[in-house]
Protein backbone atom coordinates (compact mmCIF):
# COMPACT_ATOMS: atom_id res chain seq x y z
CA UNK A 1 0.00 0.00 0.00
CA UNK A 2 1.44 3.37 -1.05
CA UNK A 3 1.33 6.26 1.42
CA UNK A 4 0.66 9.06 -1.06
CA UNK A 5 1.01 11.82 1.55
CA UNK A 6 4.39 10.49 2.68
CA UNK A 7 5.75 10.13 -0.88
CA UNK A 8 4.63 13.59 -2.00
CA UNK A 9 5.72 15.15 1.29
CA UNK A 10 9.31 14.07 0.60
CA UNK A 11 9.37 15.45 -2.96
CA UNK A 12 11.08 18.86 -3.35
CA UNK A 13 7.98 20.31 -5.07
CA UNK A 14 5.72 19.55 -2.13
CA UNK A 15 8.01 19.24 0.91
CA UNK A 16 7.34 22.81 2.09
CA UNK A 17 3.56 22.61 1.89
CA UNK A 18 1.44 22.66 5.03
CA UNK A 19 -0.61 19.50 5.83
CA UNK A 20 -3.89 20.90 4.47
CA UNK A 21 -2.30 21.93 1.17
CA UNK A 22 -0.55 18.57 0.85
CA UNK A 23 -3.88 16.83 1.40
CA UNK A 24 -5.35 18.93 -1.41
CA UNK A 25 -2.57 17.71 -3.69
CA UNK A 26 -3.16 14.06 -2.80
CA UNK A 27 -6.85 14.37 -3.67
CA UNK A 28 -5.82 15.15 -7.25
CA UNK A 29 -3.32 12.29 -7.49
CA UNK A 30 -3.85 9.03 -9.41
CA UNK A 31 -1.91 5.84 -8.57
CA UNK A 32 -0.54 3.82 -11.50
CA UNK A 33 1.31 0.49 -11.42
CA UNK A 34 3.90 -0.59 -14.02
CA UNK A 35 5.62 -3.94 -14.46
CA UNK A 36 9.38 -4.13 -15.01
CA UNK A 37 10.18 -3.04 -18.57
CA UNK A 38 6.87 -1.27 -19.13
CA UNK A 39 6.96 2.07 -20.94
CA UNK A 40 5.29 4.89 -19.03
CA UNK A 41 5.33 7.30 -21.95
CA UNK A 42 7.12 7.71 -25.28
CA UNK A 43 9.23 10.52 -26.69
CA UNK A 44 7.10 12.80 -28.86
CA UNK A 45 3.75 11.50 -27.61
CA UNK A 46 1.30 13.28 -25.30
CA UNK A 47 1.98 12.66 -21.60
CA UNK A 48 -0.83 13.54 -19.22
CA UNK A 49 1.01 15.19 -16.34
CA UNK A 50 3.63 15.05 -13.61
CA UNK A 51 4.78 11.62 -12.43
CA UNK A 52 6.31 10.95 -8.99
CA UNK A 53 7.90 7.57 -8.30
CA UNK A 54 6.34 5.98 -5.20
CA UNK A 55 8.16 2.62 -5.42
CA UNK A 56 10.63 1.00 -7.82
CA UNK A 57 12.67 3.03 -10.31
CA UNK A 58 12.15 4.69 -13.68
CA UNK A 59 14.75 5.50 -16.32
CA UNK A 60 14.37 8.42 -18.72
CA UNK A 61 16.21 8.10 -22.03
CA UNK A 62 16.43 9.19 -25.65
CA UNK A 63 16.64 6.75 -28.56
CA UNK A 64 18.06 7.32 -32.04
CA UNK A 65 16.52 6.04 -35.26
CA UNK A 66 19.05 3.17 -35.34
CA UNK A 67 18.14 2.06 -31.80
CA UNK A 68 21.03 3.61 -29.86
CA UNK A 69 20.02 4.90 -26.44
CA UNK A 70 21.25 7.81 -24.36
CA UNK A 71 20.41 7.59 -20.69
CA UNK A 72 19.35 10.96 -19.25
CA UNK A 73 18.69 10.04 -15.63
CA UNK A 74 17.10 7.50 -13.29
CA UNK A 75 14.22 8.58 -11.06
CA UNK A 76 14.13 6.80 -7.69
CA UNK A 77 11.42 6.85 -5.01
CA UNK A 78 10.29 10.40 -4.29
CA UNK A 79 11.64 11.82 -7.57
CA UNK A 80 9.59 13.12 -10.50
CA UNK A 81 9.63 12.92 -14.29
CA UNK A 82 7.93 14.67 -17.21
CA UNK A 83 7.99 18.11 -15.59
CA UNK A 84 8.33 19.95 -18.93
CA UNK A 85 5.23 18.41 -20.53
CA UNK A 86 3.31 18.74 -17.28
CA UNK A 87 3.91 22.49 -17.37
CA UNK A 88 3.63 23.39 -21.06
CA UNK A 89 1.32 20.67 -22.41
CA UNK A 90 3.70 19.79 -25.24
CA UNK A 91 4.61 16.13 -26.08
CA UNK A 92 7.09 14.26 -23.92
CA UNK A 93 10.75 15.07 -24.66
CA UNK A 94 12.09 11.57 -23.85
CA UNK A 95 11.02 7.99 -23.12
CA UNK A 96 10.29 6.74 -19.60
CA UNK A 97 10.48 3.06 -18.64
CA UNK A 98 10.11 1.20 -15.36
CA UNK A 99 13.37 -0.64 -14.64
CA UNK A 100 11.60 -2.74 -12.00
CA UNK A 101 8.02 -3.18 -10.81
CA UNK A 102 7.03 0.37 -9.91
CA UNK A 103 4.19 2.43 -8.49
CA UNK A 104 3.98 5.94 -9.90
CA UNK A 105 1.79 8.84 -8.78
CA UNK A 106 0.27 10.98 -11.55
CA UNK A 107 -0.90 14.55 -11.13
CA UNK A 108 -2.67 15.63 -14.31
CA UNK A 109 -1.55 18.78 -16.12
CA UNK A 110 -4.75 20.70 -15.46
CA UNK A 111 -4.70 19.71 -11.79
CA UNK A 112 -1.07 20.78 -11.50
CA UNK A 113 -1.80 24.16 -13.12
CA UNK A 114 -4.67 24.69 -10.72
CA UNK A 115 -2.49 23.82 -7.73
CA UNK A 116 0.26 26.22 -8.83
CA UNK A 117 -2.36 28.97 -9.19
CA UNK A 118 -3.79 28.27 -5.74
CA UNK A 119 -0.45 27.76 -3.98
CA UNK A 120 2.27 30.04 -5.45
CA UNK A 121 4.93 28.49 -3.19
CA UNK A 122 4.54 25.30 -5.24
CA UNK A 123 5.59 27.16 -8.39
CA UNK A 124 8.69 28.54 -6.67
CA UNK A 125 9.71 25.06 -5.50
CA UNK A 126 9.24 23.70 -9.02
CA UNK A 127 11.43 26.46 -10.44
CA UNK A 128 14.30 25.51 -8.12
CA UNK A 129 14.10 21.81 -9.00
CA UNK A 130 13.88 22.50 -12.73
CA UNK A 131 16.92 24.79 -12.52
CA UNK A 132 18.89 21.87 -11.05
CA UNK A 133 17.64 19.55 -13.80
CA UNK A 134 18.73 22.08 -16.43
CA UNK A 135 22.22 22.19 -14.94
CA UNK A 136 22.39 18.38 -15.07
CA UNK A 137 21.36 18.33 -18.73
CA UNK A 138 23.93 21.03 -19.58
CA UNK A 139 26.63 18.96 -17.86
CA UNK A 140 25.56 15.85 -19.78
CA UNK A 141 25.60 17.73 -23.10
CA UNK A 142 29.09 18.99 -22.36
CA UNK A 143 30.30 15.51 -21.47
CA UNK A 144 28.94 13.99 -24.68
CA UNK A 145 30.32 16.67 -26.97
CA UNK A 146 33.68 17.40 -25.36
CA UNK A 147 34.86 14.27 -23.52
CA UNK A 148 35.78 10.75 -24.65
CA UNK A 149 34.15 7.55 -23.43
CA UNK A 150 36.82 6.71 -20.82
CA UNK A 151 36.51 10.11 -19.07
CA UNK A 152 32.72 9.83 -19.17
CA UNK A 153 32.86 6.31 -17.72
CA UNK A 154 35.26 7.43 -14.98
CA UNK A 155 32.94 10.31 -14.09
CA UNK A 156 29.93 7.99 -14.04
CA UNK A 157 31.69 5.55 -11.68
CA UNK A 158 32.50 8.41 -9.32
CA UNK A 159 28.85 9.50 -9.33
CA UNK A 160 27.59 5.96 -8.77
CA UNK A 161 30.01 5.43 -5.88
CA UNK A 162 29.27 8.77 -4.25
CA UNK A 163 31.46 9.16 -1.18
CA UNK A 164 31.89 5.38 -0.90
CA UNK A 165 34.38 3.05 -2.46
CA UNK A 166 32.08 0.84 -4.54
CA UNK A 167 30.01 1.71 -7.61
CA UNK A 168 27.09 -0.66 -8.15
CA UNK A 169 26.82 -1.24 -11.89
CA UNK A 170 23.66 -1.61 -13.98
CA UNK A 171 23.67 -3.96 -16.96
CA UNK A 172 26.30 -3.30 -19.62
CA UNK A 173 23.61 -2.07 -22.02
CA UNK A 174 22.29 0.37 -19.42
CA UNK A 175 25.82 1.46 -18.57
CA UNK A 176 26.54 2.11 -22.25
CA UNK A 177 23.37 4.20 -22.56
CA UNK A 178 24.37 6.23 -19.51
CA UNK A 179 27.67 7.29 -21.10
CA UNK A 180 26.30 7.61 -24.64
CA UNK A 181 28.02 4.72 -26.39
CA UNK A 182 27.52 1.05 -27.29
CA UNK A 183 28.00 -1.99 -25.06
CA UNK A 184 31.34 -3.07 -26.50
CA UNK A 185 32.93 0.37 -26.13
CA UNK A 186 31.57 0.74 -22.59
CA UNK A 187 33.04 -2.64 -21.63
CA UNK A 188 36.38 -1.71 -23.17
CA UNK A 189 36.49 1.57 -21.24
CA UNK A 190 35.86 -0.29 -17.97
CA UNK A 191 38.75 -2.61 -18.73
CA UNK A 192 41.00 0.35 -19.49
CA UNK A 193 40.19 1.86 -16.12
CA UNK A 194 40.86 -1.48 -14.44
CA UNK A 195 44.20 -1.86 -16.24
CA UNK A 196 45.21 1.60 -15.05
CA UNK A 197 44.75 0.48 -11.44
CA UNK A 198 41.92 2.91 -10.73
CA UNK A 199 39.25 0.23 -10.21
CA UNK A 200 38.73 -3.50 -9.77
CA UNK A 201 35.78 -4.98 -11.64
CA UNK A 202 33.46 -7.45 -9.93
CA UNK A 203 30.34 -9.10 -11.41
CA UNK A 204 27.94 -6.24 -10.54
CA UNK A 205 30.21 -3.54 -9.19
CA UNK A 206 33.43 -1.59 -9.59
CA UNK A 207 35.61 -1.21 -6.51
CA UNK A 208 37.50 2.08 -6.50
CA UNK A 209 41.14 1.31 -5.71
CA UNK A 210 42.60 4.74 -6.48
CA UNK A 211 40.09 7.62 -6.38
CA UNK A 212 42.71 10.18 -7.39
CA UNK A 213 43.56 8.13 -10.48
CA UNK A 214 39.87 7.78 -11.34
CA UNK A 215 39.37 11.53 -10.93
CA UNK A 216 42.35 12.08 -13.21
CA UNK A 217 40.76 9.88 -15.87
CA UNK A 218 37.47 11.77 -15.50
CA UNK A 219 39.13 15.15 -15.92
CA UNK A 220 38.17 16.33 -12.45
CA UNK A 221 41.76 16.37 -11.21
CA UNK A 222 44.71 17.95 -13.00
CA UNK A 223 47.94 15.95 -13.25
CA UNK A 224 50.62 17.01 -10.82
CA UNK A 225 53.73 18.71 -12.16
CA UNK A 226 56.99 17.50 -10.65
Amino acid sequence: MVDVVDVLGRHPFFAGLDPDTLTAVTRRTVIRVYEKGSLIYLDGEPAPGLYVVASGQVRVFKMSADGREQELFHAAVGESINEASALDGEPAIANAQATESSVVLLIGRESLASLVHEYPQLGLAMSRVLAGRLRDMARLAGDLSLRGVVPRMAGLLLRLAGSGGVATLPTRNELAAMVGTVREVATRSLRQLETSGAIRLEPRSAVILDRAQLELHSGRRLPTVS
